[in-house]
């Protein structure tokens, strides 16, 4: 079976299951499940992504026409920077030095487009729920809560919750969406009910960082 000619790697399935509809709430068809309009693979943590002969089997695959590849900066941004860097140098030798703030693409020599995004922006520790707390709804009541979530978490680590420091960020969106109506969605949940706003200034870059990658318009 041929592979999908736009493809994006990603660390895990919360990516998987969110990025469709942030990318559809923005105007962009996604297609159907077995036909979208890019196929995001699941490699199981970052780990997997950073390989450079992984990288160099994924630009080769019969088809392939854009290569997506999307990390967390978590906690030291520019060190997963050097590393994808130097995973993607056997096959891109022209890749810069730095990440462009608006995502990295290029083309490789045999005219496959190649993109680079690190959560959230490219610059700033964090991860895909730091760039969706920067979606929250314009309002105070949203900001309020928000910085409740936050007061809670620092607490609740206090008194003893077991989540590891790394973590904490992905703790304070799963609060907040706990505390709304409905509670408790899960992320592709949120942005598809819109209790996050896809639409928010904070993600026209990554969206057009896609739009350009896979060439929609």
């Amino acid at each position: 079976m041929a592979i999908h000619q736009n493809v994006l790697l990603v660390e895990g399935m919360d990516e998987v299951r969110t990025i469709p509809y942030l990318i559809e709430e923005n105007g962009i068809d996604w297609g159907t499940t077995k036909n979208p309009v890019v196929f995001l693979k699941d490699c199981e943590g970052y780990s997997n992504i950073i390989n450079a002969d992984r990288i160099s089997t994924e630009l080769k695959a019969d088809g392939i026409r854009s290569l997506g590849i999307l990390l967390d900066a978590d906690e030291q941004p520019y060190d997963r920077w050097v590393e994808i860097r130097e995973a993607c140098r056997k096959s891109l030798p022209n890749i810069p030095h730095d990440i462009p703030e608006n995502g990295l693409i290029l083309t490789d020599e045999n005219g496959i487009r190649v993109g680079i995004w690190i959560m959230p922006d490219n610059k700033l520790p964090g991860m895909l729920e730091t760039f969706l707390g920067y979606l929250l709804p314009t309002s105070t009541s949203a900001s309020a809560l928000w910085s409740l979530a936050e007061q809670s978490i620092h607490q609740a680590k206090e008194s003893g919750a077991p989540f590891i420091e790394s973590h904490r960020q992905k703790a304070q969106i799963h609060t907040w969406l706990a505390w709304q109506k409905p509670p408790g969605r899960q992320l592709h949940q949120a942005i598809q009910q819109r209790i996050l706003d896809p639409t928010h200034p904070e993600a026209a870059k990554f969206v057009a960082w896609f739009r350009q990658l896979y060439d929609l318009g």
